[in-house]
Order: C-alpha cells, then sequence, then structure tokens
C-alpha cells in the first residue's frame, strides 16, 4: 500500500541552495554540476519538446506517470477487500449496506477492519528485510533496468489479476495486495536510481525545472486517474466492488502504457561499485547499510544521526496514515468508497497550498523547526479528526474538511524533510546516500499498521487505533530535538569525514577543498 504523498518523495534526491547562514533558498540537484559518461551514452529516439531530448528525463517522468494510477487504485481495491471480507463475516447491514464486523471474524480469526492493516504489515516486513537486497542488484550488477522490467511486469500482472475480486477470491486477492506493495518499492528503488545520473547528465538549472516537472506529472496522473475512477463509479450508480473492478481495470491500461514507454526511454547502466572477493551478492545491501549507518552514528552528531533515526519513525508514522483512514472512514464514518474516493483527491488538492505554507514557515524558521512543527501539527490533526468523526452528527461529507487538513499538513512535511536531509549530507556522497535515506523510510513502515491490528483485534474502539498509529511523529519529534543548532548542522555537513561506504579509504575534506575538486569557487559555493 502507498501514500498519496508519494510525489513528494521525488524531491528526496534534491538539495536546495543556501545562502548565508544556511537559509533555503531555491532547489538544486544533489550533483554537482560536472557532467559524467552518460551524456555520450546512445540515446533512442529523440523525443522534440519533451525535456529537450533528454531521454531519462522523459523515461522518468513516465513511468511517474504509471506510478500515480497504482498509487490511487489501491484506494478503491482496500474498499472492496474490506466489504467482501465484513460480508463473509456476516457484517454486512442488508439495508445500509454498511458493515459492522465489531464481533465477527473471518479467515483464522482476523476482524474484517484489520485486512488493510494487516496487508501493510506483511508489505512493510517484506520491503525492511528485501530491499537492501534489491539495492545492492542496482548498486553492484549492471541489471538495474532489467529489475525495472520485471517488478513492473509482475505488478502489472497482479493489478490484472485483481480485476476478478469477488466474493469467493478476496483472500487470494488480499494476499497478492500485500506482495504488490512490495514490488512497487522495487520499482521506485530501481527508478529513483537514476535520478543522480540525470542530474549530472542536464546540470544543475535544468533539473530544477525536470523535478518540478516530475511532482506536477505524478500529481496530476494521481488526480486525473481518482477522477476518472469516481465519474464512472457515479455515472453509472457502481457498487463497491463494482468500482474496485473499474479501477483495478483502468490501472492495468495504465501501466501497460505508461510503465512500457518509460523503461523503453531509460537506459541499461554499468553497476555503480565492485563486489569484494568473499563479498556476497545478497549479504552486500545489509553489510553496506550497516557501514553507513555506524559511519553516520560515529562522525555525525549534530544533524545526520538524529534526522535519520527521526526519519524512520516519522516516515512510519505518515505512511501509515493512508492506509488507516481508509479503513476508519470506511469502517466507522461510513463512507462509500466513491466518498474515499473524494476524500483522498482533497486530501492530495490540500497538498498544493501545505508546499507554499511549509515553505513560508521553514523560511522564517529552520528545516528542523519546520519539521518538527509540521509533525507536531499532524500529530493533533489525526487526534481531532479520528475523536470528531467518530461522533460526528452532521453530514458524513464533514469529513472532507479532515482531508483536506491532512492534505495541507502533509504538503508541509514531506518538503521539508527532503529539504533538511539535503542539507545535512555530507559533501560529495549525496547519490549513495540517498540510496540509505529510502531504505530507512521503510524500516518501521509494518509496526504503526501492526499496533492498529492489535487494538482492533483487542476490540479496542478504531479512533484510538487511529491515534496511536500518529505517535512516531512524537517520537521523531524527539530524537529532532536532540540535534545541533542549525547552524551546527549546516557546518557539520560542510566539513567532515566523507562516509567509507563500500570499504574504500575514509578520507577528511573541507567545503573549500570540495569546491576545488569540482572546479567551483567561494562565489559559487553551495551548502545542501
Amino acid at each position: 500500500m502507498t501514500t498519496i504523498a508519494e510525489p513528494m518523495r521525488a524531491a528526496a534526491t534534491m538539495a536546495v541552495e543556501t545562502g548565508e547562514g544556511g537559509d533555503p533558498t531555491h532547489i538544486v540537484p544533489l550533483v554537482s554540476e560536472e557532467k559524467d559518461d552518460t551524456s555520450d551514452m546512445k540515446q533512442p529516439r529523440k523525443c522534440c519538446g519533451c525535456f529537450l531530448g533528454n531521454q531519462m528525463a522523459i523515461g522518468y517522468n513516465t513511468l511517474g506517470l504509471g506510478r500515480g494510477g497504482v498509487v490511487m487504485s489501491n484506494i478503491y481495491l482496500a474498499g472492496s477487500l474490506i466489504y467482501l471480507a465484513c460480508k463473509e463475516s456476516g457484517g454486512v447491514d442488508p439495508i445500509t449496506n454498511e458493515c459492522d464486523d465489531s464481533d465477527l471474524t473471518v479467515r483464522g480469526g482476523m476482524k474484517p477492519s484489520a485486512l488493510v492493516s494487516n496487508i501493510s504489515i506483511i508489505s512493510g516486513l517484506l520491503s525492511a528485510f528485501l530491499m537492501p537486497v534489491f539495492g545492492a542488484i542496482i548498486d553492484y550488477t549492471d541489471h538495474r533496468k532489467l529489475m525495472g522490467i520485471i517488478s513492473i511486469v509482475i505488478l502489472t500482472t497482479i493489478q490484472g489479476v485483481q480485476i476478478a475480486t469477488i466474493e469467493s477470491t478476496w483472500f487470494a486477492m488480499a494476499v497478492l495486495q500485500a506482495i504488490a506493495g512490495f514490488i512497487y518499492q522495487v520499482q521506485v528503488v530501481s527508478t529513483y536510481a537514476y535520478l543522480p545520473e540525470m542530474a549530472r547528465e542536464v546540470g544543475q538549472k535544468r533539473m530544477n525545472n525536470y523535478t518540478a516537472i516530475f511532482t506536477q506529472s505524478q500529481f496530476g496522473s494521481q488526480a486525473t486517474f481518482t477522477i476518472l475512477v469516481i465519474g464512472i463509479s457515479v455515472g453509472l450508480s457502481l457498487s463497491t466492488v463494482h468500482t474496485a473492478m473499474v479501477s483495478q481495470t483502468s490501472v492495468v491500461l495504465w501501466c501497460v502504457v505508461f510503465f512500457t514507454l518509460g523503461w523503453r526511454y531509460l537506459p541499461p547502466r554499468p553497476a555503480r561499485h565492485v563486489l569484494k572477493d568473499g563479498q556476497w551478492i545478497l549479504t552486500a545491501g545489509f553489510t553496506q547499510n550497516w557501514n553507513t549507518a555506524k559511519a553516520i552514528w560515529s562522525q555525525y552528531r549534530k544533524g545526520l544521526k538524529w534526522f535519520l533515526l527521526a526519519l524512520i519513525f516519522a516516515e512510519a508514522s505518515a505512511a501509515a496514515i493512508t492506509n488507516i483512514a481508509i479503513i476508519y472512514l470506511t469502517d466507522v464514518v461510513g463512507l462509500s468508497i466513491t466518498q474515499v474516493g473524494i476524500f483522498f483527491l482533497v486530501a492530495l488538492l490540500g497538498t498544493i497550498p501545505g508546499a507554499k505554507m511549509g515553505s513560508i514557515i521553514t523560511h522564517k524558521t529552520n528545516p528542523n523547526t519546520s519539521w518538527k512543527l509540521s509533525q507536531i501539527c499532524l500529530l493533533i490533526a489525526l487526534i481531532i479528526g479520528a475523536l470528531a468523526l467518530d461522533d460526528m452528527k452532521g453530514p458524513k461529507e464533514l469529513c472532507y474538511l479532515w482531508g483536506i487538513s491532512v492534505g495541507i499538513l502533509l504538503g508541509w512535511f514531506y518538503p521539508t524533510e527532503n529539504l533538511f536531509f539535503s542539507m545535512c549530507l555530507p559533501r560529495g556522497q549525496e547519490a549513495e546516500l540517498a540510496g540509505f535515506f529510502v531504505y530507512c523510510t521503510q524500516i518501521l513502515g509494518w509496526l504503526p499498521p501492526l499496533v492498529f491490528t492489535v487494538l482492533v483485534q483487542s476490540n479496542v474502539d478504531q479512533k484510538y487505533g487511529v491515534i496511536s498509529t500518529s505517535f512516531g511523529f512524537l517520537v521523531s519529534v524527539f530524537f529532532l530535538s536532540c540535534t545541533g543548532s542549525w547552524d551546527e548542522i549546516v557546518a557539520e555537513a560542510d566539513h567532515n569525514k566523507v562516509l567509507d561506504l563500500v570499504g574504500e579509504d575514509v578520507q577528511t575534506i573541507g567545503k573549500k577543498d570540495l569546491e576545488i575538486s569540482k572546479g567551483g569557487s567561494d562565489e559559487e559555493e553551495t551548502s545542501m
């Protein structure tokens, strides 16, 4: 299961150019202006007017369009799975067609309302334990493109099979959905690996423009897909199950078109590292992550260490919002699947003013303070929303106010998170640590859904389950409070040791030394 704010994740491999004192001014790529051999690679046909013919940019953007449809289709499928599980347990009211599973269970004692959270647990555990293996394939082999293609074939096939989600097949489809959630992350990792190389090829200024287009395109894809499915569902007065069928049919077409075109444009890439004698590809990723974590812990005590610890818990809670909200809105609030789709469309639209609001607050404070405030506000919004909607007396549509509030806060949360990360990075290893960043976002993705499942299975009111999953934000704020001052965080990133990620010699490097190695000058000084 994936989050509606996933386009924001694309900015995680970008940095911000800073002025005096580390004040953010604008986004720049996490690489220098230098070119590499990717500029001379053999390219397929030019696409006039599309990113000036840059094939990697065209491919990356097209894959983002495909992911937009997959993300939103999860909403409708989740609603269908909950409904079918509830119907099997006998909990569907024949008059209102709503589910009441407070005393009912299916398949091994599981409550229907715990189904989606269990799917998230399985996907999260698979990502936490297996993602380093696929990261190693990207780093140590030339199979990056092959892995991306295989992942989209599997993902698209699963989406196609899930068109047949009915009473007799819902459990098998739920198992497939857990696998699909993991495969989606493999696709994301394979795709994001192209960003640093793309930025080196096109340079800083053009990459700024590309990144904005990437985010806008996937946002547009998500909104378009949602409007399409809602329009068909309302126009034909479809049931929850039939709406999910329409959604799955649409997303298969979405995947075939955009994923096929996207990977056609992205080129194969050589290995970035070479395995040492006796090193095994299946353990190389775990070893590299462990060495990276130890080096960060010992060398970056003011900023990066605490940021990554905070990231692990913040991302776990943020990612859980989508999945838990689907359960709460359908099971407690009683929204139809179409209304749930509208809820997430409203939330998606809310990220636009949220990003602007976050930018203003960050400018007046600093990324650390701004990110802490966004998490505190998210925690408060989730608590208020869960308590208010549980006892709501007015029209159900009032929950859309909660949706836009959460959307605004996520629009503040994600860009600020990415900005903080980019400014506390050690110079010269931004591309390598971008991969470690993505892994940290997956480590505890299974924990909030597990807490929710345990509470629901124990007959605890779901509103408390929603509240409990948001407390990762509090842990994150605690770790962020352990950092040094913002000036110390920026200074630590500007002058420190280059991390020994692949077992090579560690060298001390200063900001001026780095600028000389990149051909820069004091006037062109940047801070990431």
